[in-house]
């Protein structure tokens, strides 16, 4: 059996690294799945212990609901782009150990918690609560009241 040569050893690497992001891209997609299911069955116990119409702590609950979920999907796509960026360096070796050259590189740039918070992914938390708080403005009109 031969002797794993340094481009083996990347390659392998960037696999695992590669796996690991695409199990911490799929978080992302299922938490956003979990938390539209969630809301439902939050706000239908709310309103079955309540007076079974909206009232604060319906939308107080589908709040905490969403906040929730936006904070694991940051931290799951913070890890996600940390793992990527992982990636490039070994990305780098390997194109430089190319006998004819290679000049595609993806470049992954730095991540930090806020902006693992507020970026284009995040929009489905943004409009879930933008939803609540139309409904919050309906309730407090009188809209809602029945």
């Amino acid at each position: 059996m031969s002797e794993p040569t340094a481009d083996d050893l990347d390659k392998e690497q960037l696999e695992q690294l590669h796996a690991a992001t695409l199990k911490a891209s799929e978080a992302c997609l299922e938490l956003k799945k979990l938390c539209a299911v969630i809301l439902v069955p939050v706000g239908t116990v709310i309103s079955a212990f309540g007076d079974k119409s909206p009232g604060s702590s319906l939308f107080v609950a589908g709040f905490l609901v969403i906040f929730a979920f936006w904070v694991a999907d940051s931290f799951s796509y913070y890890y996600q782009r940390k793992l990527r960026g992982a990636m490039i360096p070994i990305w780098h070796r390997r194109a430089a150990r190319c006998a004819e050259g290679y000049a595609f590189v993806p470049s992954s740039g730095a991540v930090g918690p806020l902006r693992a918070a507020f970026n284009a992914s995040m929009a489905y938390y943004f409009i879930l609560g933008l939803l609540f708080g139309v409904a919050v403005w309906a309730y407090v009109a009188g809209l809602l009241n029945g």
